[in-house]
């Protein structure tokens, strides 16, 4: 556009020389008008913002009545919920503790049970010991002692070697009995009529036990659910101790001839009320009660004591426990666990019970637990929200009060002001700010385009230029924002992609790769950026061999990912053509230096693990060393052999070694972000505490000795932030022991 042109228009707008006069008498028009709506708009805003005030004093009122009623519904619903899968959790983890508290006395019955199969296997091994019938049980008396069924049985030949023989079994019975206080007594039955007993609890009661010579066991519930072939020991009801000495719960199992037959049964006396008692008490607060009940609805014992068997109370007595009566439906079914609110007709008191099933038993742990112990937090809500409504509604009326005098003081200071200032500023501002005014709103809307075309020699022409140039830098914003966040959603998309895609290449099939196979594994990949660099994988090459693998790329990010992928596909596919791991990573390394122009490099270990035998032949390339543990040992770390990290020269050799796995023994492979995981303190986790937290449970599932390392490195690491990729596997080999038995 011609400047002299645009120069002209403004003059033809704005007015010139010629039209001084008409301005000045416009001027007083306008100033008049000005004082005018200034006194209108001073009234009328005085008027608006007392209604506004009181419309916002009406609408927040009610706001906050409505808000704090919400709040208080949801925060009720969200406790509530919460409160429901807390007391769940504490019921089932307690459930879990006692199950595991009654598979330590599993345990000891299948050893007894696999002991005497040994002898009867083969009594060469063994030395045949004295043992006699004694008809009265001296005081103090801490051996064997042997029992008849009936006065049928001949003690003599065959039965008397037999006993002799099984007697073998003293030196385990009392081990047990020293390690395990709570047990009356630990015997052995056999389908001759021989019973050989270790109680001696029963010999120091300062009575002796008189007619111990014979004993009709074969008409006990315990030895007829001992003779049952079964999978698992298992445990009676609880009865009475025929020695007086209250309820008893016995754990029993049946042992075999080497035909398979069934030769008797091995067992071990618990008194109920130190099996039940401990369950209840176990980390209880004031505010819950523990029950325990069968599946017949008798409540055994609860939080204020023990019922025996003369004592015989059910949930399904609506006088003594109406509050287990209204659940007895759903505590009854077949369900292991579950959760009900029950409100106490009485009192209106509301309480959540749980429950969980106690494994191998036919019990049920029961938690009651009131509603109110989580609720207070709710009554302060609202208490709360009653304040704050009346201190809001005490502003408001204060401002209220306080807006009326400020606008009387503002319509008489802004009179006198407007009717000296409006003759002073209305002609230099009236025309150049209407025009400047509209132009803005075309900008305003969305107009960036649009330039306004005001020229004046001072702050109004400055104020336009402004403008202009707003709308200029406006309009080259909003079209890099534009670019900017189509560039950033399309990063974001590449990078969820590619998280997804390095999911994907780890196998997670774990319980599939396992089923019906002698050995166990679990691994996991904590990445500390959106992909990782670091790997596990898991495959079967044949029928008889599988092979582990975990490695650690060097560096950070989407080229370590890459690289990661590219590694596990070419140690994958070598795999099923080379039988040795060290020529598999001599393949492997001179593949990753081939054009490795970024000179990247993984470290690796991979073993070869034969499943029928246990032999396993490993290689390292680099890699952390190891974690081992042998049968009912610790772990600890094998400081192998170790090779340059793939990638690094080419012609590299790798030397590999072997090792055999017994049956049960572990292995824990990791990557380093386990012990250079780093706290606050700039202090390392280790390999010391990674071997402290798989030893606190050495026996424990992969699954189970994972979670504890984890937890172990996030209580150690605190609020730190994770800098490397943490990896982990671990594989636990069974052998063959089903051949074995």
């Amino acid at each position: 556009m011609n400047h002299q042109n645009l120069q002209d228009r403004l003059k033809t707008r704005l007015g010139g020389k010629k039209r001084k006069r008409k301005r000045s008498a416009f001027a007083g028009k306008l100033t008049g008008m000005i004082l005018l709506a200034t006194m209108a708009a001073i009234a009328l805003s005085t008027i608006v913002c007392v209604y506004a005030l009181r419309r916002v004093h009406d609408e927040a009122k009610n706001e906050s009545i409505s808000f704090g009623m919400d709040a208080m519904s949801k925060s009720r619903e969200a406790l509530l919920a919460s409160f429901r899968d807390n007391v769940s959790n504490t019921v089932r983890d307690k459930a879990n503790i006692a199950s595991w508290n009654l598979y330590t006395y599993m345990e000891d019955v299948e050893y007894l049970s696999m002991y005497a199969e040994e002898i009867l296997e083969d009594t060469g091994k063994f030395i045949k010991k004295d043992i006699s019938l004694i008809e009265k049980i001296p005081i103090g008396y801490r051996k064997l002692f042997l029992t008849l069924c009936d006065e049928d049985v001949k003690y003599e030949g065959f039965d008397q070697a037999k006993a002799g023989y099984l007697a073998n079994i003293e030196d385990i019975a009392r081990s047990m009995s020293d390690r395990h206080s709570e047990i009356i007594a630990i015997y052995i039955a056999t389908e001759d009529g021989l019973m050989l007993t270790y109680d001696e609890n029963l010999s120091s009661t300062g009575q002796g036990i008189a007619n111990t010579k014979y004993y009709d066991y074969k008409n006990t519930e315990w030895y007829r659910l001992g003779m049952k072939k079964s999978t698992l020991p298992v445990f009676t009801e609880r009865y009475k101790d025929g020695f007086g000495r209250g309820d008893v719960v016995t754990c029993v199992a049946p042992f075999c001839y080497k035909n398979g037959d069934i030769a008797g049964c091995v067992a071990l006396d618990v008194k109920a009320l130190d099996i039940y008692t401990p369950i209840v008490d176990m980390g209880a607060n004031e505010t819950e009660t523990a029950f325990i009940v069968d599946d017949k609805g008798t409540i055994l014992v609860e939080k204020d004591g023990y019922h025996d068997a003369d004592d015989m109370v059910t949930i399904f007595d609506s006088e003594k426990h109406p509050d287990l009566f209204e659940i007895s439906d759903m505590i009854g079914k077949d369900e292991k666990n579950g959760a009900a609110f029950w409100t106490d007709p009485e009192t209106m008191e509301e309480y959540l019970f749980a429950f969980a099933e106690i494994e191998y038993t036919n019990l049920k742990l029961v938690i009651k637990s009131p509603v109110s112990s989580v609720l207070g937090p709710i009554d302060n809500i609202d208490n709360e929200i009653q304040q704050n409504t009346e201190l809001m509604n005490k502003s408001i009326e204060n401002t209220i009060v306080s807006m009326l005098g400020l606008c009387f003081l503002l319509f008489f200071v802004l009179s006198i002001i407007s009717v000296y200032i409006a003759g002073k500023v209305s002609y230099n501002l009236s025309n150049p700010l209407r025009v400047l005014s509209e132009d803005m709103k075309k900008i305003s809307l969305g107009n960036l385009k649009y330039r306004t075309l005001v020229y004046t020699n001072d702050e109004i022409g400055s104020l336009a230029v402004s403008f202009n140039n707003m709308a200029e830098s406006l309009e080259k914003y909003q079209a890099d924002m534009k670019e900017a966040v189509s560039r950033e959603e399309h990063t974001a998309m590449e990078l969820s992609l590619a998280t997804d895609i390095q999911a994907h290449m780890l196998p997670v099939n774990f319980s599939e790769f396992t089923e019906g196979r002698n050995f166990d594994l679990y691994a996991t990949m904590t990445p500390a950026k959106e992909v990782a660099g670091d790997f596990y994988d898991f495959f079967r090459i044949d029928d008889d061999n599988i092979v582990l693998v975990i490695a650690d790329v060097s560096g950070k990010g989407v080229p370590a990912a890459l690289f990661m992928m590219i590694s596990k596909i070419l140690i994958k596919t070598n795999a099923f053509a080379e039988s040795s791991p060290s020529e598999l990573f001599r393949i492997v390394n001179n593949q990753l230096c081939d054009h490795n122009d970024e000179n990247m490099f993984v470290t690796a270990w991979l073993a070869k693990i034969d499943i029928n035998t246990g032999k396993v032949t490993a290689v390292n390339a680099g890699h952390e060393y190891p974690s081992l543990k042998q049968p009912k040992g610790r772990f600890e770390l094998m400081e192998d052999v170790h090779g340059l990290p793939l990638g690094v020269l080419e012609g590299s050799r790798y030397k590999e070694y072997e090792f055999q796995l017994k049956e049960e023994a572990s292995l824990f492979t990791y990557t380093d972000g386990v012990p250079e995981a780093t706290d606050v303190g700039d202090e390392q986790f280790g390999t010391d505490r990674m071997l402290e937290a798989l030893n606190k449970d050495p026996d424990a599932v992969p699954m189970q000795l994972l979670k504890e390392v984890k937890k172990k490195i996030d209580n150690f690491v605190g609020e730190s932030e994770q800098f490397d990729d943490i990896t982990m596997l671990g594989f636990c080999y069974k052998g063959n022991c089903r051949d074995e038995l």
